[in-house]
């Protein structure tokens, strides 16, 4: 069970790295998404993986959240930046109007890959540097 203060800072956290990556992709989208450099594309999401885990052991190393606190802040963490992703997406020529639609498409790929990667941070390794075992 997560305390009142780490929920709170759970939800803060997520809504920080959701405003970020919104902002990066909302001016930076078409250069990020090039559907037709698959090696590119490759790239990102290798990037993005390991982006996801360090993301996810920083907040755990700096609140000291053992491991069954650290799936529940994922959890929250993810939460946030899905619900402002799906509502971004709703309307993506309102905020993404320099992308195409192949561009969006890759954006939707892959903003489900980083929050299925974030979620598995809290959940795997057990054992993180700096970050209590129990």
């Amino acid at each position: 069970m997560l305390s009142p203060r780490l929920t709170l800072w759970s939800l803060v956290y997520g809504l920080l790295i959701w405003f970020e990556a919104a902002v990066t992709i909302r001016f930076l989208g078409s250069y990020i998404f090039v559907p037709e450099r698959l090696l590119w594309m490759a790239i990102i999401f290798a990037g993005t993986a390991v982006l996801a885990f360090a993301i996810g052991w920083f907040y755990f190393h700096w609140f000291q959240t053992p491991p069954p606190q650290r799936a529940a802040s994922a959890l929250l963490i993810c939460a946030v930046g899905l619900l402002g992703d799906t509502l971004v997406l709703m309307q993506p020529a309102l905020f993404f109007p320099g992308m195409t639609k192949e561009q969006i498409a890759w954006f939707g790929a892959w903003f489900a890959w980083a929050y299925g990667i974030g979620l598995l941070s809290g959940l795997w390794p057990r054992v993180l540097y700096g970050v209590p075992i129990d």
